[in-house]
């Protein structure tokens, strides 16, 4: 579970207070707080994540706008409608809920202009120069407050002590950084510099699990055609090994430095052309870039290298399935274990399936886990993002529960996995309810993962495919169906939603995850990651091929609403799982 800060209402209303005061010292009407860390990472330690200070909101991404009068303004999307509910005192906080078609940065940009702010506050360090655009077309003045600045009022817990940055071996991630860097870079003039971490990692093949769930290293980094650049901070230890490989020069320094060093490696190489992505740079580096290379040398690269880190190479994708194929162990034996420790008559609870998906992981050889464990049962699958678990739940024969789950191997790439499941049998007589939206996300499922579809085909095609079955039925999700997988679970270059214009290319490797949650009643999503290929019959067309064999629970399977071509896919699926040991089938 995520570390507990164990902050109280009280002191969460107190740090309103206090931020409203630096509010009204610096004549401000409204100030956006972020999600993020100076890094703009997606999963940030709670103890440095800013916006959880002033909501006590734990879920991994949200938007904040504290109004000098009236309450706290959460945006949630709805994988957290109902967490935000449960979590948040309604007395300080109101909890704006963003619809499928929208976004909760764009819904807040909204709020911006429609509240008429004359001057809104951001922290530079933590928003993004992509962002910060947004905000200042909406409000007429925009005023940074720089890094620290909070934190001489509000107290912030400090992270804990780094590991070590480690080169991984070549048989575990592929080409040398060289490699890539003289496959991006046409000559020694450009440059890009990279804050995505998993960016930094990818480039230099270099692990350090600095953060929960993340298997990449706090860095900052200037990538050349002959040398990547990595600036770590004095107590980020890094191997050796890492230190002599070719092509990659750690240098270790004060952020307060930063500027310096990067002024010192231009008076050298002369760069006439520096990319960087503008939704992956905070304001305050823009600032400091601007400052070394001048607007005119500074190129806006969307996307930044996930243009080649997004497509996948024949030892990654090899590494990724080997780390799939320990995963798949690790979920099915802890499904098996629920299942037989209900049948020997044993109390566990919704805590004890947490820990014993962790504990799964680690005897195939996990070193971390990808994500915080969804262990959601009965009416708790029915919370998208579950994050807490409890020891007061406990598991029945009849209870449908909901285990979304992820790990990191060898080669430090994330995997990632949901399945629901009965915690018991068929002859535990399954609420029908229950068959039905299992059997109707299934069949989403296979429709989407069955398609056959022209390369450049736009993620929101595919996300309509794993829609259809349920929407005839009456259902929806408030989320995406699909996100790129890598070194962190969540990874752009491909994504499948209502809204996503991303071409599908070979070489991505994307989940697609339908659900159905009922509110108070419970949930079920069907996740599985596949890479994008070329079909190996039909010229120009590509197809989904699977990582994932794990089987599904027969007991909440209604053969009678799939159609034969359905029935084909489930049951050489099946078939497969059973080879591998892994089908739910063999279960008793």
């Amino acid at each position: 579970m995520k570390k507990s800060l164990d902050l109280s209402n009280q002191t969460i209303k107190s740090n309103i207070e206090k931020l409203k005061k630096i509010m009204n010292e610096k004549n401000l009407e409204a100030m956006y707080i972020s999600s993020f860390d100076p890094f703009l990472n997606e999963y940030v330690p709670l103890q440095d994540n800013h916006r959880f200070y002033f909501t006590g909101f734990t879920g991994s991404m949200a938007e904040v706008l504290v109004l000098a009068t009236g309450k706290v303004r959460l945006y949630v999307d709805g994988r957290y409608h109902e967490q935000a509910d449960l979590e948040v005192d309604h007395a300080e906080i109101e909890v704006v809920k963003c619809g499928p078609d929208g976004s909760i940065t764009g819904d807040l940009v909204k709020d911006v202009a429609a509240f008429n702010i004359k001057r809104l506050g951001y922290e530079s360090d933590r928003t993004s120069l992509g962002f910060l655009k947004k905000l200042t077309q909406a409000a007429q003045e925009t005023v940074s407050l720089p890094a620290g600045e909070l934190a001489k009022t509000i107290e912030f817990q400090k992270l804990d002590a780094l590991k070590e940055v480690q080169l991984i071996a070549r048989e575990f991630r592929g080409r040398d950084s060289l490699e890539k860097t003289r496959s991006i870079f046409k000559d020694d003039s450009e440059a890009m510099y990279l804050t995505a971490l998993d960016s930094i990692a990818w480039i230099t093949n270099c692990r350090g699990y600095h953060l929960p769930f993340l298997s990449s290293f706090y860095a900052r980094a200037l990538v050349t055609r002959e040398k990547v650049f990595i600036f770590v901070t004095p107590e980020t230890p890094v191997s050796a090994k890492a230190l002599k490989e070719n092509g990659l020069e750690f240098i270790s320094l004060p952020l307060s430095d930063l500027h310096k060093e990067i002024e010192k490696i231009q008076n050298t190489l002369h760069l006439k052309s520096v990319w960087f992505d503008p939704a992956m740079s905070n304001a305050a580096d823009f600032g400091m870039l601007v400052k070394i290379f001048g607007t005119e040398r500074l190129i806006e690269k969307a996307g930044g290298l996930y243009e080649w880190q997004s497509i996948k190479e024949p030892v990654e994708i090899q590494q990724m399935q080997a780390s799939f194929n320990r995963s798949d162990k690790a979920i099915f034996n802890t499904i098996k274990w629920v299942k037989d420790s209900l049948n020997a008559g044993k109390r566990i609870t919704e805590l004890d399936l947490y820990h014993e998906t962790t504990k799964k992981y680690q005897e195939q050889g996990s070193k971390e886990q990808s994500f915080n464990t969804i262990s959601g049962v009965g009416p708790n699958g029915s919370i998208i993002h579950f994050g807490s678990p409890s020891d007061q739940v406990v598991i029945k024969r009849d209870d449908l529960i909901l285990l979304d789950s992820g790990g990191y191997f060898d080669g430090g790439f994330a995997t990632d996995c949901t399945r629901a499941f009965l915690g018991g049998n068929a002859s535990d007589k399954p609420n029908p309810k229950y068959i039905e939206i299992y059997t109707l996300v299934l069949k989403g499922l296979i429709n989407c993962a069955s398609a056959v579809f022209p390369e450049g085909t736009k993620g929101i095609v595919l996300d309509s495919l794993a829609r259809a079955p349920m929407r005839k039925m009456g259902y929806d999700y408030a989320h995406g169906t699909g996100h790129g997988v890598g070194i962190h679970v969540h990874e752009p270059g491909v994504r499948l939603s209502s809204i996503s214009t991303v071409p599908m290319k070979a070489g991505q490797v994307v989940s697609v995850e339908p659900g159905i949650y009922i509110p108070g009643f419970g949930g079920v999503r069907l996740e599985n990651i596949y890479r994008v290929e070329k079909h190996p019959v039909h010229s120009g067309m590509l197809h989904l091929v699977g990582f994932i064999y794990i089987g599904f629970d027969p007991a909440l399977v209604d053969m009678k609403l799939l159609n034969d071509e359905e029935k084909s896919f489930l049951e050489e699926y099946e078939a497969e799982c059973l080879r591998r040991g892994t089908s739910l089938r063999a279960l008793k």
